[in-house]
């Protein structure tokens, strides 16, 4: 039985009102932009009281600022109403600041559940390293309880005192090294890098770094505010150290790690 148009146009003032697009209940579809759409499309979907949202990829065709105001709007929403959802993305960005736990999926098998801080911080697989966030790979092998990294960089791994010669890969996150400008004796050693580009991003420089011989780059974030390491560019030679990473043996099935 249909509701009585009063009723019904006081629902959808009610939930224009909770999508923050009231002012504009008199436009037609044309008249909206991409934003706007998907927050009628949102008070839509919540109009029949649904048990649970499903929204699947709803900011994919916006441009990068709209998505990073409505995923604000979105977390903040969802405090409010306390409706279960179920967001899938392929933004990692986007999925961490939205949810409270998140899946990690690989050719339709969970590589891993958590919250967003257990996931990001402590992966359960390579491949969830590698999924969320940037990250450094390193080739190198374990051997007597160390990961031998490069030339110069050991990592010990206790828990692998009885690995013997094995392959292992190191993940290293790009704001997770030390940046000197002259070589150290410091224990675990450095990577002596050249640097290819500076780019000032806000309170950061990204470096993008090369070992002479090696083709990959080293992406490393250091905060500004150092006058010598502001002044670095393109052919200065560096010298960088994990501070933190992250060691796979390979063949073997369970990690790793070195805080």
């Amino acid at each position: 039985m249909r509701s009585p148009e009063h009723e019904i146009r006081a629902r959808v003032l009610e939930l224009l009102k909770l999508v923050q697009v009231q002012s504009l209940a008199d436009r037609y579809p044309p008249q909206l932009s991409g934003g706007q759409r998907q927050r009628v499309a949102l008070a839509r979907a919540l109009a029949v009281e649904p048990k649970v949202l499903l929204l699947d990829e709803p900011f994919g065709a916006l441009d990068a600022m709209v998505r990073r105001d409505l995923r604000v709007w979105l977390r903040r929403l969802h405090d409010e109403l306390h409706v279960t959802s179920v967001f899938v993305t392929h933004d990692q960005e986007e999925a961490m600041e939205v949810s409270d736990r998140v899946v990690v999926m690989n050719q339709g098998k969970v590589e891993q559940i958590g919250t967003p801080a257990e996931v990001y911080d402590h992966p359960a697989s390579p491949f969830v390293y590698s999924f969320v966030g940037q990250v450094n790979l390193f080739q190198g092998r374990v051997h007597r309880g160390w990961a031998h990294i490069g030339d110069a960089v050991r990592v010990h791994l206790p828990e692998h005192a009885e690995t013997s010669n094995m392959d292992a890969v190191a993940y290293v996150r790009p704001h997770e090294f030390e940046v000197a400008l002259q070589p150290s004796d410091a224990d675990g050693g450095y990577l002596v890098v050249d640097v290819d580009n500076v780019t000032i991003a806000g309170a950061l420089l990204r470096l993008d770094l090369h070992q002479p011989g090696y083709d990959d780059l080293i992406r490393v974030e250091i905060p500004r505010g150092d006058p010598a390491r502001d002044k670095l560019k393109q052919g200065d030679r560096v010298y960088v150290r994990p501070l933190n990473q992250r060691v796979f043996v390979k063949e073997a099935t369970r990690d790793a790690t070195q805080a």
